[in-house]
Order: C-alpha cells, then sequence, then structure tokens
C-alpha cells in the first residue's frame, strides 16, 4: 500500500517503465513521507483509455491523507508521466482512491494510519 497502476495504451519499454516506478515511488514518499517499501507500482498495457489519454495513473492510498496532498501527489504523477512518455500533461489523468488502512494486510499485519509508519515498521522488524 499504495497500489499504483499504470495503464496505457502502447507497451511502454522497460526503461520507461523503471523511471515511472522510480519516480512516482519518490513523488509518494517525498509527499506523503511514507517509506518508500510501501509504494507498488503495476502496468495494465493495450488499454483503451478515454478522452484520448496517453496514460492513466490509478492510486489506492490510505485514506486519512488531507486534500492538499492529494492535489499534489496527482499534480506531481501528472508531471512524472508527461516527462518520462514525452506527452502533454493534458493527455495524462490521475484518479486516487482512498482506501482505510484497516483494509489493508503487508507482511501478514495491518498497515498502519498515515504517520504512523515508523512505529508499526518498528514492531515489525522485532
Amino acid at each position: 500500500m499504495p497500489l499504483y497502476t499504470i495503464s496505457t495504451q502502447r507497451p511502454l519499454s522497460s526503461v520507461e517503465q523503471q523511471m515511472l516506478v522510480s519516480e512516482i515511488t519518490e513523488v509518494h514518499c517525498t509527499v506523503t513521507g511514507a517509506p518508500a517499501q510501501f509504494v507498488q507500482v503495476v502496468f495494465s498495457q493495450g488499454v483503451y483509455l478515454r478522452s484520448k489519454n496517453i496514460v492513466h495513473v490509478l492510486g489506492s492510498i490510505r485514506s486519512g491523507r488531507s486534500d492538499k496532498i492529494k492535489s499534489t501527489l496527482a499534480n506531481g504523477f501528472i508531471e512524472t508521466a508527461s516527462k518520462v512518455l514525452g506527452c502533454p500533461t493534458s493527455r495524462c489523468e490521475v484518479d486516487l482512491i482512498d482506501v482505510p488502512a484497516s483494509w489493508v494486510i503487508e507482511g501478514g499485519a495491518v498497515m498502519p494510519e498515515p504517520g504512523e509508519e515508523q512505529e508499526w515498521l518498528a514492531l515489525q522488524s522485532s
């Protein structure tokens, strides 16, 4: 958690995929303060996208993030996709879905609420 699904009509090269994984992880961690190990990115290619979009990012993130944080995440992902794929930002779309932390299990333990990651990680390593 979080889980980001990147959908495109055309196949992405392994270089594009790795760049998107790195950049999306960086944006998420910088904006939220969450550890990089929480971020998961998957790709769905050959997908029909609406409004002539080139890329769609669907993010499932833990509930409790402010609207400002969500807006900053979405804008960061749009800029990232535009830069990596060489397309206009107007052809990139992001949707974020809030998921209660209690609905997600990571490594056999229920995920912590936003801001409680360090305590949770310490408990997992003991």
